[in-house]
């Protein structure tokens, strides 16, 4: 029976340098297991109008995009959850109030609340996606303005009380560093998307395979009988995956492949 792999993009399939590149070995790794009959899956916490446009046009069979809130199979949609518009204005108001910058990601557009100039917390992330997503960015008081998760940062001035108890009984909070937290609907994660694709197709979970190497992956590692952490990943992850492989750029994608016999 064929398989289903699920990738995380930054660390995983691209590079984190700033050529963001999927190095040569992962692209001749990636078309052989879907020669074999396997099919393969971005599984991702960036929203689709945060793809990379290269990834989007390699190939892939499916996308899990937004922790879990937006799949689609060979094309198609198959899920999607957002949040309600008053929703969406209420806590962009509560995380501005309490001195957070945040930027926002829908479905089809990225909407931002904080400076993005330089050395602001927003500057690597306006100046990336600007050049990759199909529309512009927005700021939050732009009348389109609807997300389906979000990403944001403290600061020394900011209202840490307050933003944990608005927030996390309503989102999973998902901690990058000291300051930057990524807000996730309950309930959505990269494994709820594995879970989904799975029961679509019909496909055992022991046929399932996850590849990953940030804290945002440890669910679907978790969720998998077959999890990868790469060799660049965080401690955490290498706790939880039942195989390490090389770094990203030391072709870990073809070498953990070859590990589980998906190509020779």
């Amino acid at each position: 029976m064929s398989a289903l792999l699920f990738f995380d993009i930054d660390g995983t399939l691209i590079t984190l340098d700033d050529k963001h590149e999927m190095p040569d070995s992962t692209k001749q790794a990636l078309n052989a297991a879907k020669a074999n009959g396997h099919k393969i899956f971005i599984n991702t916490g960036r929203v689709k109008t945060a793809i990379d446009k290269h990834l989007l046009e390699f190939g892939f069979d499916g996308l899990v995009c937004g922790c879990g809130t937006h799949i689609e199979y060979e094309g198609k949609e198959k899920f999607h959850y957002t949040l309600k518009k008053e929703q969406c204005v209420q806590y962009a108001e509560k995380l501005h109030a309490y001195g957070y910058q945040t930027v926002f990601e829908g479905r089809e557009r990225l909407f931002i609340d904080g400076e993005h100039g330089p050395g602001s917390f927003l500057e690597y992330i306006y100046d990336y996606f600007s050049n990759n997503t199909e529309y512009p960015i927005e700021e939050y008081t732009h009348p389109d303005f609807i997300f389906d998760k979000f990403t944001t940062s403290e600061f020394p001035e900011s209202n840490r009380k307050d933003f944990y108890e608005a927030f996390e009984n309503y989102f999973t909070l998902i901690p990058h560093g000291s300051t930057v937290i990524e807000a996730v609907p309950k309930h959505f994660s990269k494994a709820s998307g594995i879970k989904l694709l799975a029961e679509t197709l019909g496909v055992p979970l022991s046929n399932c395979y996850a590849f990953g190497d940030s804290i945002n992956d440890m669910e679907m590692l978790q969720y998998v009988p077959h999890s990868v952490a790469m060799g660049n990943a965080v401690k955490e992850v290498f706790d939880v995956a039942e195989y390490t492989t090389t770094d990203i750029s030391d072709h870990g994608i073809q070498n953990a492949l070859k590990h589980y016999g998906l190509i020779d």
